[in-house]
Parts: structure tokens; sequence; C-alpha cells
């Protein structure tokens, strides 16, 4: 089966109220970021650990500092790769929820 037009504009209203919001994402980048508090909050865990880590090594700091401003930059699609992810299990749900009926 396939997914119509009025299916993609409820998986997209569906994956707005489910994706990640992008100002708490920058908000969490902004203060906690060198924690990788940012991103845990996208789903990244195993990076966010490492970023965790690398800083409270103290040796690893600058590391993590000269990341933290990369993610800046990378965040934007960090969100995007998790709203992905968000829209492709929503659909996989509505198809499976149509074959079903």
């Amino acid at each position: 089966m396939e997914i119509t037009q009025q299916d993609m504009i409820a998986i997209e209203l569906r994956a707005d109220e489910e994706a990640k919001s992008p100002f708490q994402a920058y908000v969490l980048w902004f203060f906690l970021g060198w924690l990788g508090a940012h991103r845990f909050y996208v789903g990244q865990g195993k990076t966010g650990l490492a970023m965790l880590i690398l800083t409270l090594s103290m040796v690893g700091f600058p590391i993590s500092f000269f990341w933290w401003l990369a993610d800046s930059v990378r965040l934007g699609s960090l969100l995007e790769e998790e709203r992905d992810l968000v829209r492709d299990r929503i659909a996989r749900e509505a198809l499976e929820a149509r074959q079903l009926y």
C-alpha cells in the first residue's frame, strides 16, 4: 500500500509534535553543551557520554571545547536526523495500521 497525500500531511503534523525542539536543543548546547547535554537530548547518547567524559577528565577539556564549538554548526543536522527517524517511525506505524484493516 502507498502513503497518500493526506497520510503525508498527518505524518508531518505528528512529526512536528514529536520531534525535538530546536530552541531547547540550542539552549542546552549554549549552557550545558560542554557536558554534551544537547547530544543526549537529540538522541546521540554515546557521543554525549564521550563529551561528558572528556570534559570531566580535564585533560580532554580542550577537545571537548572545540567539539562544543563545532556542534554549534552541526546541531541543526543532528536535529534533522532525529526528525527523520521520528518521521520514518510514524510512517511505518501508519502503514502497519493500514495493513491491519
